[in-house]
């Protein structure tokens, strides 16, 4: 019977808006590689980097691991740059707090 505890506890995760991926968008490019060098030189680690010739120029996708959380920063032309993480680590990024700013509300 303890196994249904944990399982209900475990489910419950699912349902904690916490945890699910969120993402911030309209970011421009050079906003992406700021906060990508603020992140690394905060303990953040890339777990992932995209590296074909029209990285950066193109598109760009990095992600990134600090322990258990987990980010994906990405940019594209057409769609601009996002970060995409859940709401708790998305909240915990102060390095982002200028560009958020800087965004007309919609």
């Amino acid at each position: 019977m303890a196994w249904i505890s944990q399982f209900v506890r475990y489910l419950g995760v699912f349902n904690d808006p916490q945890l699910h991926p969120e993402t911030i968008s309209d970011l421009p490019p050079f906003a992406l590689r700021q906060t990508l060098e603020a992140l690394l030189r905060t303990g953040w680690m890339k777990t992932f980097e995209y590296d074909a010739e029209d990285a950066w120029v193109d598109y760009v996708r990095v992600d990134l691991r600090r322990g258990r959380s987990k980010l994906r920063l990405e940019w594209d032309q057409d769609s601009g740059g996002t970060v995409e993480a859940p709401r708790a680590v998305l909240d915990e990024l102060r390095v982002l707090d200028p560009w958020m700013q800087m965004r007309p509300a919609h």
